[in-house]
């Protein structure tokens, strides 16, 4: 078993221990993806009545946020006859963290067999895949895309795995490099998955934060029967749509006996949301005027780096996403180095990535940079950079 997984943020703030920021240059964040770009207006009177904080949750979440549920998901992915029909169902989760652990959790104990279950997973990843794989008594196998459209690499994870595979998992758009799988990698995905007998857990957070046009999505495929019946899940969060991580709202949507089964496990094991979230979830699923007043601003980020960055060798524009993924020579050594010249905090992308099958980190020569500040502030952290990249032509 792999070493215990140990948080990025705590990593980087060991690693940047006793490094000083220089005088004079106000530091600014940008390892973390959490939006400051415009944030939705919320109605604070949804929040303050005592009512909905002295009563018990509504188990499966209330009539408005399912309908709110309801209507994103025939806007956006065409459901209206699957979920007329009860083919894909959904519930509430108290955010997608514990609703992605949850998932991985269900998918091992359905495994059968003495061997040590397999999770295959992206690499890079999200910190909790890995965690929750090994607290459920699973080993990760892990896959890098570097071709969207070539999913081979997961094949291969797959077989690697002997007839192990628990859960396949894929996030797509994918964090930290932004890449979008388009609907043919999709329905591959769904027949390595039914191959193998396993769950296909899918990670769409970041869905609704594109550049160009809004990418696939895994219920589409299943909306126009492009891929195979298998076991999946697919999760959705208010964390990146709307900028409202505090929240901690979003929901699981997929068949009905996967998602019956996280419901049965959350209702009477984990949380659920309380009203006032509830009601505060609703309107913001309801609207996707907030979400566009985010992309314009999002989008002026990007211009802004393109227009500094564009020589920087190995600089490309993400295809959705906050983050802005950079090759560097090492990436812990330019953490701190851009954090003691430039007072800049960026996260080495090793700390968001493990060992391959070769032995390599796939992150190790990356740092993320996350595009989250207003116009201005973004384009002085870029200006920034551009200046300790032009300094010795390599952080």
């Amino acid at each position: 078993m792999s070493a215990p997984v140990r948080s990025a943020f705590a990593r980087l703030r060991e690693l940047l221990d006793g490094v000083s920021a220089p005088d004079g240059l106000d530091p600014v964040q940008l390892h973390l993806g959490e939006s400051r770009l415009p944030n939705p207006k919320i109605d604070t009177a949804l929040l303050a009545g005592p009512e909905g904080w002295t009563r018990y949750p509504e188990l499966g979440g209330s009539a408005e946020l399912c309908g709110a549920y309801a209507g994103w998901l025939e806007r956006r992915f065409q459901l209206r006859d699957q979920l007329h029909e009860g083919s894909v169902q959904f519930e509430p989760t108290p955010g997608t963290k514990q609703a992605v652990a949850v998932a991985i959790t269900l998918a091992v104990a359905r495994h059968r067999g003495a061997d040590t279950p397999v999770i295959a997973m992206p690499n890079p990843y999200y910190p909790t895949y890995r965690a929750a794989a090994e607290a459920a008594g699973a080993r990760p196998a892990y896959y890098t895309l570097n071709d969207p459209g070539d999913v081979s690499p997961v094949e291969a994870a797959v077989r690697a795995a002997g007839g192990r595979a628990a859960a396949v998992i894929v996030c797509n758009p994918g964090n930290p490099r932004g890449e979008i799988l388009p609907s043919a990698s999709l329905a591959r995905l769904s027949e390595l998955a039914a191959g193998a007998g396993a769950w296909l857990i899918v990670d769409e957070c970041y869905t609704d934060v594109w550049h160009t046009s809004a990418p696939p999505g895994y219920l589409s495929c299943v909306s126009d029967g492009s891929v195979e019946p298998v076991p999946h899940v697919v999760l959705h969060s208010l964390s990146k749509r709307s900028g409202m991580p505090g929240l901690r709202s979003g929901f699981l949507a997929g068949d009905s006996a996967s998602v019956s089964a996280y419901a049965r496990y959350n209702r009477t094991c984990g949380v659920s949301t309380a009203a006032p979230v509830n009601a505060v979830a609703a309107a913001l699923w309801a609207d996707d005027g907030h979400v566009a007043d985010a992309r314009q601003a999002l989008a002026r980020n990007w211009a802004r780096a393109d227009e500094l960055l564009r020589d920087v060798p190995g600089y490309r524009r993400a295809e959705a996403g906050f983050f802005l993924w950079l090759p560097v020579a090492d990436g812990q050594e330019a953490a701190r180095r851009l954090w003691r010249e430039q007072a800049l905090s960026v996260m080495p992308g090793g700390f968001l990535a493990d060992d391959g099958p070769d032995g390599t980190n796939p992150g190790a020569t990356y740092v993320r940079i996350a595009l989250v500040h207003d116009e201005a502030l973004m384009g002085e952290a870029l200006t920034r950079l551009r200046h300790a990249w032009a300094l010795t032509a390599t952080v």
